[in-house]
Formats: structure tokens, sequence, C-alpha cells
């Protein structure tokens, strides 16, 4: 059977995350799984947050919270609607025990936007865990007895077998050698025009120069996540033909609906942006690893829009060229 843990915890409700005070509401709810209910030093369980909280709330759970002593190997999101919509999430952190003995799991601070508008933080339970070894008897281990001597064989292989696999090489990329050379040369000559610039390229480059600024390592935030906000909108209007930098989030969202976002989601591209305008406008202050991490979100969304196809601007090029063919 699975140890549960349930608590309900009073919530901030400030202009400002950093130092909201505490008053009496329940708006958010915190449900704590632990699989399995016993655990043993150096073998991996998982612990799952439950949220709970009224349709409209936007909840923004770290993507590398603080669990130590344990250590945390992978962090999965299971979100059932579009975010802003839906009435709860979860969160399953797979973690390590490394120490005999209890620990203690901290309280979690999870930001969130309530249906108003108004920026508040959460706190997950304090999580209790016993950690048992795997010695039957720890006050006095003894090692097993050594066992019967094994004879080991090893295969002395025939210095032909080396000089023919070498021979063989060698001739492979002689072979391959010559054939790439003829390759290339009737690929140069029957090569077509070049198409318009791929509007992914044009992303990938500009997320690489934003990298190279060093925004992360000197903190600002805010300006990292205007970039990157710039980018993918560009992205996205330059593939689906749209001015998407001068449009806002929803009127974003609202020119995709429908549109091949190849393996992007509604719920990905909405939570991204409405993180950016959090940072951007709401003078939300991520941590490193969560700053880090919109630039890794802003890869990856380009990069799974990539993959539903080629852009407007290369199909219409592809399309005239077939027909002056």
């Amino acid at each position: 059977m699975r140890a549960l843990a349930v608590a309900c915890l009073s919530l901030a409700a400030p202009p400002a995350l950093a130092d909201a005070p505490v008053v009496d509401r329940e708006d958010v709810t915190f449900r704590v799984d632990i699989d399995p209910a016993t655990l043993v030093i150096g073998k991996r369980f998982r612990i799952r947050f439950e949220l709970s909280y009224p349709p409209g709330t936007r909840a923004y759970f770290p993507e590398t919270p603080v669990t130590k002593p344990f250590l945390l190997l992978s962090h999965g999101r299971d979100t059932t609607a579009v975010a802003g919509t839906s009435a709860g999430e979860t969160h399953a952190l797979e973690l390590l025990p490394v120490r005999l003995g209890t620990s203690v799991i901290a309280p979690i601070e999870v930001p969130y936007v309530d249906p108003s508008g108004a920026a508040r933080v959460a706190r997950t339970p304090e999580v209790r865990i016993q950690v048992a070894g795997t010695l039957g008897n720890e006050a006095d281990p003894q090692p097993a007895g050594p066992g019967e001597p094994v004879p080991v064989r090893v295969p002395n292989t025939p210095l032909v077998w080396a000089l023919s696999a070498i021979g063989i090489a060698l001739l492979a990329s002689a072979i391959g050698a010559l054939g790439y050379r003829r390759w290339r040369a009737w690929k140069d000559a029957h090569r077509p025009p070049p198409p318009p610039r791929p509007a992914h390229e044009v992303a990938r480059e500009r997320l690489a120069e934003i990298e190279a600024m060093g925004l992360v390592e000197a903190g600002d935030f805010s300006q990292l996540a205007l970039l990157v906000s710039e980018v993918v909108r560009e992205f996205l209007g330059a593939r689906l033909s749209f001015a998407g930098v001068d449009m806002t989030t929803w009127e974003v969202l609202q020119a995709v609906s429908g549109r091949d976002l190849g393996r992007l989601s509604a719920v990905e591209l909405e939570d991204f942006l409405a993180l950016c305008d959090l940072v951007k406008f709401a003078k939300f202050t991520p941590t490193p690893a969560e700053g880090a991490g919109l630039l890794r979100r802003a890869r990856e969304a380009v990069d799974k829009v990539t993959a539903g196809g080629a852009d407007v601007a290369v199909r219409a090029a592809l399309a005239e060229d077939g027909g002056a063919a």
C-alpha cells in the first residue's frame, strides 16, 4: 500500500511573490503519494504531488525542486486540460535515497496566478521519509565466504584475422571515398537553387546568440524571458504566416489554434508564453534552474514544431519550383 500525505496550505496574496504575507485561504491543496511505502537505500522511489485548485489558476511547479538529502533523477508532469482551465495537475518526482534513517523534504514553494490575476505562492507539506538498509544485520555485517576458484580461458585470436580485418576496412574505406567523391560531383552538377532559409534555422541561431549573452549567469531573467519569447513568437509567425512578434500571448494562441504545431501541444506553448509574461510583467524571479529552463524550453518548442513538416515559406518556394518545371 502506498504511503499518502494530504495537506491544505495557506497561500500568499501580495503584489510581489518574494515577501507575500500569509492569508487564511485554501485555493490550492496538495496530495502527496509515496511509492513504494517501504524505502531501501540505493533503490529509487517516486513521490507524487497532486495539486488541486479552482479553474483559471496557473501554477508554476519548479522544474528542479530542492529534494535534499534525496537525489532528483527525473520530474514528470501530467495535466489533463489546457493550462488555465484545468482544476489540478500532477508532478511525479523520481528520487534516490543515499542516507539511512529518517529524512525530511522541506516544503517546496509553488508560484501561481489565481483566476483574478493576482500572483501568489503556495507551499507543499513537509514530507518525512524513513529509509532502511539492505543488510540483514547492519550492526555486525559479515562478508560472504570465498567460493571455489573458477578457471578463466582467454582465447588468443590469430594475427591473420586481425590483418584481414584491417585489410577489409581499408578496402571498404577506399571504395567508400571514391563513391562519395563521384556522388558529390553528380550532386553539385544537379544542385537546385537554394530555397528560402527555414524559420527553425533562424530561430536556433538566435537562441544560440542569446545563450552566448550570459543572461542566465548574470541573473537577468527578465531580459532573457523577453528575448526567448520574441524568438518563439517570430518563429511561429514565420512558419504559419502571421505577425507573431507584434501579437499578445492570447492573439498568438488564437493564431495557432487548429494549425499544425508538430509535436508541440497547445498546453506547452501557452504554459511557456505565460511563464515568460509572468517574469516580464509580474516581477516574478525564477530560480537559476527555472531561468535556464526558459532557453531550453524555447529550443524544445522550435524542435517540436519543426517535426511537423516544412514551414509555409519553404512549401511556397517548392510549389513555385514545381510549377516552373
